[in-house]
């Protein structure tokens, strides 16, 4: 119901006695009255209303309010000089200051005649504000022909509702409005702080109220690979919950390439979306395609997810793609899972399938898992040993084009019992094992068993402090651990390093864990963390032995893993022996608000070198106020330095830098400079950004202009 409507029904209302009135005249309710309410009218919320004067003629038929009327409504609210409603005819006349005010909506006139019963009348000189898109609509009439059609003459439109004068606005001399479907104006000026920019004779512009089909607004960029690039979007509802959208990106370089994209939302926590497009690359002279997407659906405790990614050849990424995870890529991934969760236990069913993207000639041994089942016990207590059991088993079919078939499974159990000891030291002993089978399928020697079964156990002894500094509201806090693992020597040489699954080397290994943490606490306000620091050494009783595989060991500590993987990434082959590990410690410092450092250090005490270093600074009010610099050096392998700032000055003028240069090549990998202008406020602004990236080697630039809630161009 209409908010006119609201109101002089309202106001009938409190004439028949049905509201509560407080007015400084009252009078005698006629019985007439009584049961005038119309059929269908609700009041949600109790109506009160206040006037000078309050009267009502039964013969005629006509009620009128005078002197600062005012009425309230629910969370609605309505003033004006004078109402006057002649229930015979349905007209209804507001007069003297009209102000209608709600929840996100308020409008201002001069003066409102309409009939209820034909829900036509005339708006005379006033203002629409929708706060919640702050939109601002004037006109000097405003002609409400149905029920939801308008006649509006002389009108503005603005999201910007500066005073005195907008930054921006659209002018119209005059327009046909239809809500839920079109605006059709003719005469359209767009002016930029009262200067005229842009004139059309003729505009249509959508005055939805719910989703509608229609064309988006274009974009424009330019790199070497693409060339010039004009994205021309259209967008069409297919129902209350699915939609889609189909984009044609015109390049210079390549030629024109359609693409369609296909989005639904089942419920809250399910949702997806397709995307295909083929073209003919006029550049390559071939056909060239990509099908990629993504799907997340739960009820429940069940759960299916998928994800697509399925490029035509190897090198779509490098020529028509701008993210950077997939321009790195090796495979092109894609997978369905389905899962079911328990109290303590989830089992899933998987398909993964890869796309070699390394134009490596030879033979294709790609491993595609199809299918994958894995099933994980979280700790749960045995109540008659008072122990916790936890583990998981998966089972994997490997397929592969030009190999052998293989069929994996691995079993993975533990028992453990925390112990408590004295206050906070708590003994944690444990006993695991992880079994291993493999099946492997040859067309010409036939089927071959492998496998192993790897037993050990361990304990953990850790202890917590904490102290209170009552008078300067900080909280410090402080964990040490001691764990010993054992895993026995365990003959593997006949198992192939594949996917997931690795080798395990021996261990006689003692872990060592130290971490501080100083708060600061307040009343009704989460704790605030100052400073942070961890430290992580292991040492192994019989030297460190390789497992025999390029991949992790899952049973080495973290300080162990990633010595391994830098040594991995660079090719160097796996110290023996060395009995002491690296020594790890990562420490967090957040002295002021705002301000963030922190500092990460692998050091190798047989070498006296780092293994890895970083250490870097961030300055962080908002994502317009943001300084961060950073240093990170892994041995043998990379040396980055990594800076982003992000600045508005005089709130007119926002600039914004990315950079990664690469010290050991002596080149900067990626760098992005773009700067933007808002002229006088947010409402609206110009942006010019300059791309540069090495791998591969390509420059983009991009120029964009938005007005606020309206859309942008360029981005």
């Amino acid at each position: 119901m209409n908010p006119l409507r609201r109101f002089v029904i309202a106001l009938l209302l409190i004439a028949a006695g049905v509201a509560d009135v407080s007015a400084e005249v009252r009078f005698p309710l006629p019985s007439a009255m009584k049961n005038f309410p119309k059929p269908g009218t609700r009041l949600d919320a109790p109506v009160h209303m206040t006037a000078d004067t309050l009267s009502y003629d039964e013969e005629t038929g006509v009620a009128v309010a005078e002197g600062n009327v005012e009425l309230a409504f629910g969370t609605r609210t309505m003033r004006a000089d004078r109402i006057r409603y002649d229930s015979t005819t349905g007209e209804a006349d507001l007069s003297g200051k009209v102000r209608y005010k709600d929840t996100g909506e308020e409008f201002a006139f001069d003066r409102i005649t309409i009939n209820l019963d034909s829900e036509t009348g005339i708006l005379y000189n006033g203002t629409i504000r929708i706060s919640s898109s702050n939109y601002l609509i004037s006109s000097g009439r405003i002609e409400k022909t149905g029920k939801s059609s308008f006649l509006i003459e002389k009108g503005m439109l603005t999201t910007c509702p500066c005073d005195p004068e907008p930054d921006w606005k659209f002018e119209v001399r005059r327009a046909r409005v239809t809500l839920d479907r079109y605006a059709v104006g003719k005469d359209i000026t767009f002016r930029i702080r009262g200067v005229p920019v842009l004139w059309l004779p003729w505009g249509a512009f959508p005055v939805k109220m719910t989703r509608q089909s229609g064309i988006l607004l274009p974009n424009f960029s330019s790199n070497r690979s693409r060339g010039y690039t004009l994205q021309l979007p259209y967008y069409q509802v297919i129902n209350r919950w699915s939609d889609a959208t189909v984009t044609l990106d015109a390049m210079s370089r390549r030629g024109y390439r359609p693409e369609a994209e296909y989005r639904f939302v089942l419920n809250p926590e399910s949702d997806g979306a397709f995307r295909a497009t083929m073209f003919r690359d006029r550049a390559d002279d071939r056909n060239r395609a990509r099908y990629y997407g993504e799907n997340v659906f739960r009820s429940g405790s069940f759960t299916a997810n998928a994800f697509l990614e399925m490029p035509s050849d190897p090198r779509y990424y490098l020529d028509l793609v701008d993210n950077s995870a997939l321009l790195a890529a090796r495979f092109a991934r894609s997978e369905g899972f389905l899962s079911s969760t328990g109290a303590h236990s989830e089992q899933a069913v998987s398909i993964l399938w890869n796309k070699d993207l390394q134009e490596i000639p030879g033979p294709d041994n790609t491993a595609q898992r199809a299918p994958e089942y894995t099933m994980t016990l979280l700790p749960a207590q045995i109540p008659a040993a008072g122990i916790d059991l936890s583990g998981d088993i998966s089972a994997t079919r490997f397929r592969r084009g030009d190999g052998f078939d293989e069929l994996r499974a691995r079993g993975f159990g533990e028992v453990s019992r925390a112990i408590p000891l004295y206050r906070s030291f708590t003994l944690v002993p444990y006993l695991f094992a992880d079994v291993l089978g493999t099946r492997f399928e040859r067309s010409s020697a036939g089927p071959s068993d492998r496998g192993r079964f790897v037993p050990g156990g361990g304990a953990t002894l850790s202890a917590d402090a904490r102290g209170d500094f009552t008078g300067k509201a900080l909280v410090h806090t402080a964990g040490v651990s001691a764990g010993y693992r054992y895993v026995p020597k365990i003959r593997q040489d006949d198992l192939p390093a594949t996917d997931r699954w690795s080798r395990l080397a021996p261990q006689s290994q003692f872990l060592f864990t130290l971490s501080q943490r100083l708060l600061g606490v307040k009343d009704g306000a989460a704790p605030k963390e100052f400073l942070s620091v961890h430290i992580e050494w292991a040492y192994d009783l019989g030297g460190k032995e390789p497992s025999g595989s390029p991949y992790v060991d899952p049973l080495a500590p973290y300080v162990r893993a990633l010595r391994d993987q830098i040594d991995t990434g660079t090719g160097r082959p796996t110290k023996k022996n060395d009995a002491p590990s690296d020594i790890y410690a990562k420490v967090g410092l957040n002295p002021i608000e705002r301000w963030r450092f922190q500092g990460e250090a692998l050091f190798d005490p047989v070498e006296k070198s780092f293994t890895v270093g970083a250490v870097g600074g961030e300055y962080r009010k908002d994502d317009d106020h943001r300084v961060l610099a950073e240093y990170r050096l892994s041995r043998d392998l990379a040396e980055d330095v990594r800076a982003t700032f992000a600045w508005r000055l005089l709130r007119r003028l926002r600039l914004q830098a990315q950079a990664n240069y690469s010290v050991r090549n002596g080149y900067l990998s990626e760098g992005t400079v773009g700067i933007s202008v808002f002229p006088r406020s947010d409402c609206w602004n110009v942006g010019f950004t300059v791309e540069r990236k090495t791998q591969p080697d390509d420059t983009s630039v991009r120029l964009s202009f938005g007005l606020t809630g309206i859309g942008s161009v360029g981005n």
